[in-house]
């Protein structure tokens, strides 16, 4: 039996040490570009808070009720 998949990804970029953006579990973009890694919620949210940038296309900031 398989895990339930992540609620949140995040998206790193060529290089493992750059974190790109935090995607929904549902969001076509992070599919779609292969570099994302499955996160909790705190992780999500700490990434949000230290800058790095909410999809546009999901809004995982949204969804989290972190808006600035």
């Amino acid at each position: 039996m398989r895990p339930p998949p992540p609620e949140w990804l995040i998206q790193h970029g060529l290089s493992r040490m750059n974190v790109d953006a935090v995607h929904t579990e549902e969001c076509w973009t992070a599919a779609a570009s292969g570099r994302c890694r499955p996160a909790t919620r705190q992780q999500a949210i700490e990434a949000l808070r230290r800058q790095v940038p909410a999809c546009v296309h999901c809004r995982p900031d949204t969804a989290l009720g972190i808006l600035d």
